[in-house]
């Protein structure tokens, strides 16, 4: 049996910067089509090349390594974490 039926759209997601507390949008990672661009508004495109940044967490002080998942859409603040 198929299902010919068209998936539900995942409803945009945001979250609050850890820092600031504005509003913060995913990254998406990769060659994102025009389409897929229209279905998630609040994100932010970041190309193909993906970097390990190194940034001290907030909260503890300690400093860290990893992609960033997630940028505060604040232009003054710009935090970006994982």
């Amino acid at each position: 049996m198929t299902n010919n039926t068209k998936p539900a759209k995942k409803r945009a997601q945001t979250r609050e910067c850890p820092v600031c507390g504005h509003e913060a949008w995913p990254i998406m990672y990769g060659m994102v089509m025009p389409d897929a661009r229209d279905e998630n508004p609040k994100t932010e495109f970041a190309g193909c090349c993906i970097d390990c940044e190194q940034r001290v967490y907030p909260a503890t002080g300690k400093v860290e390594m990893g992609v960033p998942r997630w940028a505060c859409q604040n232009g003054e603040c710009r935090h970006r974490w994982w």
